[in-house]
Formats: C-alpha cells, structure tokens, sequence
C-alpha cells in the first residue's frame, strides 16, 4: 500500500467536506482539519479500532448526560420540597437551568447553522433598504417622543450625526463607501443598546451577566492569597497583587476552553452572523467578535492563515476591531476601580458591530475579498501536546500581559506626572497656577463630551477622562474615574457615558502592540499594517463615542438612578 505524504506548506483543500479548507503549516506531516467527523481513507485498516473507540466514547457521553440529567432532576426535586418560592436566577436552581439550556441548545442551533449557509438569508438590496431607513426613521420617532421631558438627551443624536458625517469627510475612499453596512451596523448596535438597556429584563440580564463575572473573578483571589499573603489582598488590596492575578486566572480558562475549540465555535458562529448581517467578509467579521473575548493580541491568531490574503480594507478592519473593545480578560482589573461590570460588558458587545461598519465608512472596500466564512473552520489551531499543557502556556501568557501592564502603567503615570510638572512650572512662570496636562485635555475635549450628552458642569471632567485614556491608556482613565465616582464629583450619567466611552484599546500602548502581534503573524503585510494603524486607532476611538452616544440616548431619566 503506497503511504500519500506532503512534504511541503502548501494548503490542501479536502472537497468531499463541503469545501472546508485543510490547512497544514508543519513540514513533515499532515494535520487534517475538516468541518465534519468521520474516518481517514488513508487508514481504512484501523476501521476495527475506531469503531471500538467511539462506541466507548459514546457509551461515556452518554453515561455523563444522564447523570447532569439526574441531578437536574434531584436539584428541581429539592427545591420543590423546600418550600422556597425564589428559584433562584442569579446563584440557584434558576442558574443550572439557564446554563443547561444554554448548553443543550447549542445543538439545534448548530444543526440549523450548518443548513442556513444553503440558503439565501439576505433579502433583495432595494427591500433592505427599506428596512433600515424604517428603522432607523422609527428609532429617531421613539427618541423624540422619548425625550419629550428632557429635550437635552437629544444632543447625542447630534453627535452620532457629526461623528458619521466626520467619517465620510476623512473616509479614504468616499465614493466606495457601502452605506447598507454603515446602517446595519448602527442599527444592530441601537438593537443591541435597546434589549441591553432600555429593556428592564435585558437589563436585568446584563446585571445578572456583570454579577457573574464578578464573582467568577473573585475565584481568582483564593490563589492570591495563597501565593501573597491575605494581609496584601484583603487588607491592603495592592491593584498589581490582587487585581493583575485575576489575569493569570483568566488566561489560563481561555486557553483551555480554546484547546477544546469553544471559543473558536462562538466567534465563528457570530461571525457568520455579523458577516450576513452587516455584509463584511468573514476574516474580519470573525476577528472582531474574538476581540470581544480574547483582546486585540489573541484574537488575529484565528484567522493567522487567512491574513496574508486580506485586502488593504480589510487589515483596517481587523486593527479598528481590536482598537474599539476590550478583552474579557481585563475587566475585572477595571471593576476593581468602581466600574459597572454590566455597562463594561454592554459596551464592549455593543463596540463589535459598529467597529465593522464604521470601519467600512473611514476606509471602504475596493478590492476582491479572497475570504469566506466556510474557509475558517472550528478545530483548534494551537499544537499543545494535551490540556494541562494548553492551561499552563495559558498561564505562562498572563505572566506576559502583566508584566506589559505594570510596564505600560508605570511608564505612562510617570511620564505624565513629568509632563505635568514641566505645563504647571510653565504656567507658573506667566501667573496661571492651575495649569495641568489633565486641565488642557479637558479643555480640547469638552465639545466632543457634550456631544456625548454629558451635563455641561461635568464635560470638562469626563473629557479629562477621555484625554488620559487616549495619550496613556483606560486602566489609568478608569482609575481616575473610579476616584471621582468615590468623591462624588461625577453623577450617574456621567459615569455610564464615561464607562462607554473608555471601554477599548486604543491607546497608544496598544498602537505598538498591533504593529508588533500583526507584523510577526503575517510579515507580508508589513506595509498595510504600518500605513492604516494609526487611522484605525482614531477610527477604533470615535467607536466608542458612537457607542456612548447610543448609550446616552437610549439611558432613561429614571434609569440613572443608583
């Protein structure tokens, strides 16, 4: 029997799996990754074996559902003779049935994702249109009549419009620009904002979600004490002790629900979506959801054998969606400053989308896109030789993010307390005492934060805030933030458009560490990357003042209130 062997980089394309592309970057053998299970006609001699194998491994699935499903059973049984009318949606039986639904519902749904490509999901272009501008047209009637007792929560609508019309003015090519993807986008992140906002259950749910990730934060803090001490974390609660060890922790649960190929199955799936809704290509549509989970570093590593094909549009996208969210993986360090985990979570979800379309606005597609979502399978694409090995690179990792943390953070205050000290003894000089760095930011940016809808006594204040955000970085703008919540100079409003409007990477910290991750990924685009990062870090920034402008708009008066 002659053994077929492949010896060279090249990709092999198996077409009997529905065109799934077999992608192989080792020299000396082969790794087969298809879309679909089934047996290797090379090895149509272990047949016996395999067989065996997957009678067991289905026996074992089998044995492990029925035993979730009995204790399932057991938990409901308990609570029904308890007495207890609470079900407990945050932290009881409410909670197991929310997340054994959304386990089990997975199925069906991937079933149905697996027939929806075949058919035609987009309507006619002239029909979509239509649906947009409607509503678009009744979202603008809604705020109207909306703001009916307080016509000053208008003034974001104002600001959405100069922001996009700014967009189109410095748009690198106006007269390719799609404005069905503009739409789309601004219309999934008002659906987004209504059924996270504005609508008490979805509310309910996001602080449900917030309460959740707090908690499951916490865990990490066991591990902290044990390694520093109780009296740093629980008494002294030292941010590069007790904050930064949640890193470690959360690096190490994402690599290992990466191995299994988790995350990479929820990106793509919503990647698909945003590809189908928005009408982006899938690369960037996938790269941007993972944005949302694993940060601006970690998410191109999905896509890596796609990005020497990408357009120039396209690199673009892949930055700005990087540059407008921020990794699961840091919100606790922000809520560990008194920031809302539910607005962190909403604004970073709500980011995704807009990223995508405003990023087709700023630089729009004129090239032929080589990519399509059926390319970008679901197997992990990372060679740990078993999970423990996966968890512990994972852990190793953080080491890294801490460490550019701590680096970025101690260089960046520093530098600006300089800075500071050279604007107050020039100020000095000429009579003008108050004279700071924070106090000239402030100043520049009080038009932008006004329309943020930003009551005008706190524009100067949350405009500072926006300042240090975009020369250092959001962990020293939350920070300051969180001590202007604790002595009470900021109200409730400002504190939600702040929390929106600080939410992403882009920082001029993050400008280096796009060029360096993208560049070492894919060499050959050295020239794009380099020539398009910074207009994607401005374009990453006016992301979240749209965001926030939405935020601000749809956050009712008697909503504000703590």
């Amino acid at each position: 029997m002659e053994m077929a062997t492949n010896t060279d980089n090249k990709t092999n394309v198996d077409e009997s799996n529905q065109g799934c592309t077999t992608i192989s970057f080792e020299t000396h053998e082969t790794h087969p990754k298809t879309c679909k299970e089934g047996f290797d006609n090379k090895r149509n001699w272990l047949f016996p074996r395999l067989l065996i194998s997957n009678n067991k491994q289905f026996a074992l699935k089998c044995l492990c559902h029925g035993m979730v499903l009995a204790y399932i059973l057991a938990a409901i049984n308990h609570w029904y003779l308890s007495d207890v009318k609470d079900v407990g949606w945050k932290n009881g039986l409410g909670l197991l049935i929310i997340v054994t639904t959304c386990y089990y519902g997975i199925q069906p749904v991937r079933f149905l994702f697996t027939l929806i490509p075949t058919v035609k999901v987009l309507p006619h272009a002239h029909f979509k249109i239509g649906v947009l501008c409607t509503f678009l047209g009744s979202f603008v009637l809604f705020i109207f009549f909306d703001t009916k007792n307080n016509r000053h929560r208008l003034v974001p609508l104002a600001g959405l419009s100069v922001f996009i019309l700014l967009g189109f003015i410095f748009s690198k090519h106006r007269r390719h620009v799609n404005w069905i993807t503009v739409a789309s986008g601004l219309a999934t992140q008002i659906t987004i904002g209504m059924l996270t906002i504005r609508w008490q259950v979805g509310r309910s749910i996001v602080q449900a979600v917030g309460e959740l990730a707090d908690k499951f934060f916490s865990f990490a803090y066991v591990g902290a004490k044990v390694t520093y001490g109780n009296e740093l974390i629980d008494n002294y609660g030292v941010f590069a002790f007790k904050v930064l060890s949640v890193l470690f922790f959360m690096c190490f649960i994402i690599e290992i629900l990466f191995y299994y190929g988790i995350i990479q199955t929820v990106v793509i799936k919503l990647g698909w979506c945003l590809q189908k809704l928005l009408g982006t290509t899938a690369a960037e549509s996938v790269n941007t959801c993972a944005s949302v989970f694993l940060g601006m570093s970690e998410a191109p590593i999905i896509i890596k054998p796609y990005l020497p094909d990408l357009t120039e549009s396209e690199i673009h996208t892949v930055m700005m969606g990087g540059f407008s969210t921020v990794a699961g993986t840091v919100f606790a360090a922000y809520t560990s400053f008194g920031i809302d985990p539910a607005y962190l979570i909403t604004a970073s979800v709500m980011s995704a989308p807009t990223a995508l379309s405003f990023s087709k606005l700023i630089f729009p597609e004129t090239e032929k896109s080589l990519n399509s979502i059926d390319q970008i399978c679901t197997k992990k694409t990372n060679d740990e030789g078993n999970v423990m090995d996966a968890a512990c690179k994972g852990a190793q990792f953080g080491l890294k993010i801490i460490g550019a943390i701590v680096a970025n953070i101690v260089a960046f205050v520093s530098f600006v307390a300089f800075i500071n000290a050279i604007i107050t003894w020039l100020g000095h000089l000429v009579g003008f005492e108050d004279l700071s760095f924070e106090y000239v930011l402030g100043k520049i940016l009080i038009p932008v934060t006004w329309l943020l809808g930003v009551d005008p006594s706190e524009c100067e204040a949350v405009g500072k805030l926006i300042g240090l955000k975009m020369t250092i970085n959001e962990f020293v703008a939350y920070k300051q933030m969180g001590d202007l919540i604790k002595e009470g100079k900021l109200n409730r409003k400002s504190e939600i458009v702040a929390t929106f409007a600080l939410c992403s990477f882009a920082n001029p910290g993050s400008i280096g560490s796009m060029i360096a991750t993208l560049t070492t990924l894919c060499p050959t685009q050295r020239s794009s990357i380099t020539k398009n990062v910074f207009r994607a870090f401005l374009g990453g920034t006016v992301t979240c003042f749209l965001t926030a402008a939405i935020a601000s708009l749809l956050m009712p008066d008697e909503g504000l209130q703590n």
